[in-house]
This record gives structure tokens, sequence and C-alpha cells, in this order.
């Protein structure tokens, strides 16, 4: 069965429907009552702050370094020869004194040489004592002529002329004789040679020498370190350096107390010494300072401390000038300047300009204008600004709230007009 089109009546009565529902929907808009404004407080940022104690004690300066023996040389002998003893002392890490014999080589043609050195000094003294004993003959004679012939007679000139030269071939064996004794000194001293002594007491760091080897004058046979005293080199930038007092002081005056520590076995020992003198020149790589520590006898064993070995790595902590007043920060609060950030009793920010005098590891030793109550804010933020208002992490956060925040407006819907308190949230 079709169905039958709407009416106009039909069409009608629906499209008033719709007219009257569009208009209760209106009204019921028009009469909404207004948004209500409630205000919350934006916090400012909370940060942290300490007020910083003055100190007045002397400046530590520290570095860091590895130890190296004061002296040390390269053993080799002056003179060539075969190796006919060797000292049981030298060998690697064996310990010897002063003057003693380190090896000796085969002596026997330095002897020989020394004997004919000797024969030939005794045959140069023969030569310059029949040299004086003709000149005075040949001077004796000459006189004697004179005698005879009176003072008017022509001189002989014969006589005159070999008179004249007893004197030169006096000098030329006298100067013979000379030669003959530095040749004699120059062969003693080479049999000498042969016995290789110690410069200094120390110990062998390494050695290349057995009984039976061949030697060559100068050729290596063994290296070997003072035991007298240790230097450890540091590394320290400029402004560390000008703490150390004495620094420049040609004649041992600025000598500036040191404390080397090394560990070994697990434990830390430490050492007295002194700073021995600086570099006269800054690396052109890292531009800072050599200072030189000085150990003295740092291989005085006990049964406490080990000696202090040569090659171990080490600190050293040196005494500095005393500052009348200074503090000591974390590296985070130091800004750009170089300044700190610090806080107003309002709760504000403001920025301090500061001279740094040291640094070491996380903390930084400072002089600044610091009053008694003036707090310095130690943590950091990514955005901070002159004047801008923060919190306190260890200040009321009631009072704070009140004092440091901003307000923002937030808007809530609400069915009806209300007079009661605001009500947080939405619908």
């Amino acid at each position: 069965m079709i169905p039958k089109p709407p009416t106009r009546r039909r069409l009608t009565l629906q499209a008033a429907i719709l007219l009257i529902g569009a208009l209760i929907a209106s009204a019921l808009l028009l009469s909404r009552p207004a948004p209500e404004r409630i205000t919350t407080p934006r916090l400012a940022p909370l940060v942290t702050a300490t007020v910083m104690t003055p100190r007045s004690t002397p400046l530590v300066v520290e570095g860091t370094g590895t130890v190296r023996p004061a002296a040390e040389i390269t053993l080799s002998a002056e003179v060539g020869g075969r190796v006919v003893s060797v000292s049981p002392k030298l060998v690697r890490g064996g310990v010897f004194s002063a003057k003693d014999t380190l090896f000796k080589l085969d002596d026997q043609s330095y002897r020989n040489a020394v004997s004919v050195a000797q024969a030939e000094v005794e045959q140069r003294r023969v030569d310059v004592a029949i040299a004086a004993q003709n000149q005075l003959i040949a001077q004796r004679e000459y006189e004697l002529l004179r005698q005879r012939l009176g003072s008017d007679a022509p001189p002989d000139t014969s006589l005159a002329a070999q008179l004249a030269r007893q004197q030169p071939q006096y000098e030329a064996a006298e100067a013979s004789l000379y030669r003959a004794e530095a040749q004699l000194a120059d062969a003693e001293l080479n049999l000498e040679r042969t016995a290789v002594l110690a410069p200094f007491s120390g110990r062998v760091r390494s050695e290349s020498v057995d009984i039976g080897q061949f030697i060559s004058p100068g050729q290596a046979i063994a290296d070997i370190y003072g035991t007298e005293a240790v230097e450890v080199d540091i590394s320290l930038s400029t402004r560390q350096a000008a703490l150390i007092d004495g620094l420049w002081a040609e004649d041992g005056a600025g000598r500036t107390p040191a404390v080397v520590r090394s560990e070994f076995g697990g434990s830390w020992h430490e050492w007295n010494g002194f700073v021995e003198r600086a570099s006269g020149a800054l690396d052109e790589a890292t531009r800072t300072v050599q200072i030189v520590i000085r150990v003295p006898d740092p291989f005085a064993a006990s049964a406490i401390r080990p000696p202090l070995l040569v090659g171990s790595y080490a600190r050293s902590r040196i005494a500095g000038r005393a500052v009348e007043a200074y503090y000591a920060i974390p590296r985070t609060a130091l800004r750009d300047g170089p300044s700190v950030w610090t806080a107003t009793t309002q709760g504000t920010l403001v920025s301090l300009p500061v001279e740094v005098i040291q640094e070491i590891q996380d903390t930084v030793f400072l002089i600044a204008d610091m009053g008694d109550t003036t707090k310095v804010i130690v943590s950091d933020l990514a955005v901070m600004t002159e004047g801008m208002r923060i919190r306190i992490a260890d200040s009321n956060e009631t009072d704070t709230e009140a004092e440091n925040s901003e307000t923002t407006t937030v808007t809530h819907n609400t069915g009806a007009a209300s007079t009661g308190p605001a009500r947080r949230g939405g619908l």
C-alpha cells in the first residue's frame, strides 16, 4: 500500500514545533548566569640557598703527579775493555752506596801503559838534566874565554852562538818532560777508570752487563737513580700558583711546605716535602706552570710506611698563602662574570660580583662583599634574571606563597548563580 504524502497542515505543525524548541533553547542560553571568575596563585620558582660563613684559614693548593728521581743517570765506562767482575749490587732493584765499585774491566794493558809513561817521564827528566848541564858548561867556557882574552878583545862568535843554542835546547827538554808527565797522568787516570764507581747512593733501575762482556768507551751499562730525594712534578694554573708564597725566590727562602700522599697496598701514606722550584715558562698546550716538589729521604721505610716508590702516582698538598676572608661555594653556584645569585629579604634575585681565587674539584673559593645574612643561591634554574621572584626552600611556605606569587584567573561555568564560596574545578 502506497503511503499518503503529508498534508500541508501536518507540515505547518512540525515547523511550529521546531520553531518553539529553538526559541526555548535561546531563552535558556540567554538566562544562564555569567561564568564565575576564580583567581589562583602561580608560585615563584623554588630554589636552595645558604648563608656563607667567611673563612680565614690558609688556603691549600692541590695537585697530582708522578714520583721521579731527583738524580738519574745512565752509567757507562770511560774506557773500553773486557769485564772481569760485576758487583752483586748491580742488578735491577739493587741498592748501592756512593763510591761502591759496581764493575771492573781488565786493567793489564792500562798498567802497561802506566809503566811506559813512567819510563818516558824518567827519560825526559834525564834529558832536562843533560840540557841544563850543557848550558852550564857552555856558560863557564864563555866566561873563561872572556877572562883570558880581556874585555877589549872581540867576542868569539862561534862560542857565543853555541851558548845561545843551549837555552832553547833546555826549554825543549823541559817541555818534553811536561808532556811525558801529562801522558803518565792520563795513563794512571785510565787505569783508575777500569773500576767503575757509583757516583752517589742509589738504586739500579736496569742493567746490561756481565762478566766476559767487552764494552766500548761510553757504552750504556745501567740506569741508576739516587735515593737521597725524589721529586713530584705537578701542573698548576697561574691562579693556583699565585697562592704559593715565595714561589720565585732564588735563595731557597721560599721553600713552602708540602705533603705528598701515595697509595700502596690499598692504604694511603704521607711524606713531608717542600716546593723546590717552578718552571720558568708556561706550557704552551695547557697554559699551566710546572711546580717541582722535593721529598727528602723517601726510601726510609718502616713497618708502618713503605718507601715512596719511583713511578708511583702521588697527590700533593701545598700550604698556600693566608687570605683575610674568603668563601667556599659549590661550583654549581658560580655564574658567568664571575658572579653568584643572592636572595634579597623581599625574595628576589640579585647578582653579586665575586673574585675567584681557587677551584678544587666541585668547590670554588672566592672573595666577595657578603654580609653575615647574605644568602647565595646554590641550586640551578633554567632561567634566572635580575629581580626575579623566588621561593627559598627552607623558608615558610605559607608566607612565601602569599608574598612571592602571581595571580592567574580561571573561569568555571556553573548551572546557577552562587552566593557561597567559589568551588574549584569545572562541572
